[in-house]
């Protein structure tokens, strides 16, 4: 009878930590600019059938000033420069690029970051409700992935001829969060038809617009605790305290845990 009691004793033990490690590890989890790399190997995602990165680089090639919304730490911009710079040593420094980033703590590292390559950072959220801080016409391209923005605005700083190339995340995205943990999509309206309809209300010509479902897969539960601290807006009021059935069903039963993306690409010209 007391090795009975001893053993549950452990079991209730054991469980106890591994929810108060889940909730270290949802209440610990930090990103510097927008950098998954803690969760390498323990999230897979599918990528779309588009290089995005690659269609920034070729647009840049044909510009004298760019900009690129968004931009996180600075990361993804950096590839692409140096991307560019090595297949255009001789006119590289001809070429402007700028850069915007709208979460504040980003702001200071993708400044440090981007500095190196002579690249200024202007912080500027859309959702703000403020105009860009460019004259009209500035820009031969705007990029901008999984960034909000203000499609008058971006017409306006656009020069004729100018390219806007975005790539989004579909406001539906990642519903198995919201069906596992509860909440809403916070912006449901971000969907492909709805937005080719706002750039070409704003006058500009729709080159492309494609639309792309995979998986992201991740290997534990711990990898979506971690996951969920960083990108918050996937499940809305996500606290680890709120679900542990969910979490202990997830933990028991899925390998790899298997949620929904969702992307779309639209590449318009200014007239």
């Amino acid at each position: 009878m007391p090795e009975f009691a001893d053993s549950s004793r452990a079991r209730a033990e054991s469980t106890a930590e591994r929810h108060s490690r889940w909730t270290w590890i949802h209440e610990t989890a930090a990103m510097t600019g927008w950098n998954f790399t803690a969760l390498e190997g323990r999230l897979i995602a599918d990528d779309p059938p588009w290089d995005f990165d690659t269609m920034c680089l070729d647009a840049i090639e044909d510009a004298d000033d760019a900009l690129d919304m968004g931009t996180g730490g600075g990361e993804r911009l950096i590839s692409i420069v140096k991307r560019f710079r090595g297949r255009n040593s001789a006119t590289a420094s001809d070429v402007i690029i700028r850069a915007t980033e709208g979460w504040a703590p980003n702001v200071p590292v993708a400044t440090s970051a981007l500095e190196h390559y002579g690249i200024e950072v202007t912080a500027y959220d859309s959702e703000d409700g403020e105009p860009m801080p460019w004259p009209d016409g500035q820009f031969d391209v705007v990029m901008n992935r999984h960034e909000s923005y203000d499609i008058a605005e971006v017409a306006r700083v656009l020069a004729p001829g100018g390219l806007f190339l975005t790539q989004q995340v579909d406001g539906t995205e990642a519903e198995e969060f919201r069906r596992w943990f509860g909440g809403v999509p916070q912006h449901p309206e971000v969907q492909l038809e709805q937005c080719v309809d706002e750039v070409e209300a704003e006058g500009l010509r729709i080159e492309a617009a494609r639309r792309w479902m995979g998986m992201m897969r991740f290997t534990d539960v711990e990898a979506v605790i971690e996951y969920l601290a960083y990108v918050p807006w996937d499940s809305p009021g996500f606290a680890v305290g709120d679900h542990i059935g969910a979490l202990e069903r997830l933990a028991a039963e899925r390998r790899p845990i298997e949620v929904t993306q969702k992307r779309f690409l639209i590449a318009a010209v200014k007239e």
